[in-house]
């Protein structure tokens, strides 16, 4: 069944145009949307569980990679595909249009410096930078109908290699010294920078494809029948429902990953649910995921970080016109 999901980025396979779409409240909608509650209100439980506790100590126990290494194959997978992207004359993904020559040509080129500079792991902190700086023009530039699917993505990601730099390369280190920027308490927060932005993209690709304007995987449906339901019996769940609980389960994992619960879970599951989808899609759907699956492997190898160093004692400053409070902040339950 999880081979039948509906592609996280359905643009990538179907025309601009298509019927507008609306949902149905209907009693299998009634079901997606309670089942969807349920689960919410369940993660803070599946994740204290002994069964997730004891999976997470036992990844934790076997891991023996060097030090680095995750972020150093994260690094490899995105220069890899911002590269491919380059030589098919895409900047960043497929349905990201530049119609002006000059200004393609220079988005390329940028491209280009930041995949060799991750590829051959030359600088990280570098290629956030020059990745923060290209996204101003192409969120003026482009609609924001499309840059929203990549905007959390991107930008939690510059900002993940710029943090974890100093910590595994000697230039980005160097430039830091030099510049007399404090470096060692950054990389501790790259992994939670970049896990917020992947579970904040995964909930705007399942509301913006699918759960608040249904249309484009309709359309999708149209072209590829997925909707596996039928097939084991379930006639009454409809494309439509389909598409609902396709956004619905996608979003679902956006929210565990984003607040870091059942993090390794969550994240497998989205890993399966890639991998078969990329096998029937074929070379499109691989290429644009290659930074998701370095990250998926970050993930369950390292679990979803904290921030706790942001407030020193969990203690926040509230500072009001009258006052100023110090509110205690009680412990949230995280994976170890």
């Amino acid at each position: 069944m999880l081979d039948r999901l509906i592609p996280a980025h359905v643009r990538w396979f179907i025309d601009s145009e298509y019927d507008n779409v609306n949902f149905e409240a209907d009693l299998v909608f009634m079901m997606i949307i309670t089942g969807a509650i349920l689960t919410i209100l369940a993660f803070p439980f599946m994740n204290r569980s002994k069964l997730y506790q004891d999976f997470c100590r036992w990844i934790d126990e076997k891991r023996a990679l060097p030090d680095g290494l995750e972020w150093r194959l994260v690094s490899g997978l995105t220069g890899m595909m911002l590269l491919i992207n380059t030589f098919s004359g895409d900047f960043v993904a497929p349905n990201i249009e530049i119609n002006h020559p000059t200004g393609l040509w220079i988005a390329l080129t940028a491209q280009t410096i930041v995949a060799l500079l991750l590829l051959f792991h030359i600088s990280y902190s570098i290629s956030g930078a020059l990745i923060l700086v290209a996204l101003v023009p192409t969120v003026i530039l482009i609609p924001l109908e499309v840059t929203i699917d990549y905007a959390a993505e991107l930008v939690s990601l510059s900002l993940a290699l710029i943090f974890i730099g100093p910590s595994i390369s000697r230039v980005d280190r160097a430039i830091f010294e030099a510049t007399g920027w404090e470096w060692q308490s950054l990389r501790q927060y790259a992994l939670p920078t970049v896990r917020v932005g992947v579970g904040l993209t995964l909930i705007t690709l399942a509301l913006h494809n699918k759960l608040l304007d249904p249309a484009p995987s309709m359309a999708f449906i149209a072209e590829h029948n997925w909707n596996f339901f039928p097939m084991i019996g379930m006639d009454f769940v409809s494309d439509l429902n389909f598409v609902l609980f396709a956004g619905i389960t996608e979003m679902l994992i956006g929210v565990a990953i984003c607040f870091n619960q059942i993090m390794r879970w969550a994240t497998i599951l989205i890993a399966l649910l890639l991998t078969t989808t990329l096998l029937i899609l074929g070379y499109g759907e691989l290429v644009g995921h290659l930074p998701l699956f370095g990250l998926g492997i970050l993930f369950v190898l390292k679990g979803g970080g904290s921030f706790d160093g942001l407030f020193p004692k969990d203690e926040l400053i509230v500072i009001s016109d009258e006052s100023m409070e110090t509110i205690e902040i009680p412990p949230v339950a995280t994976e170890p």
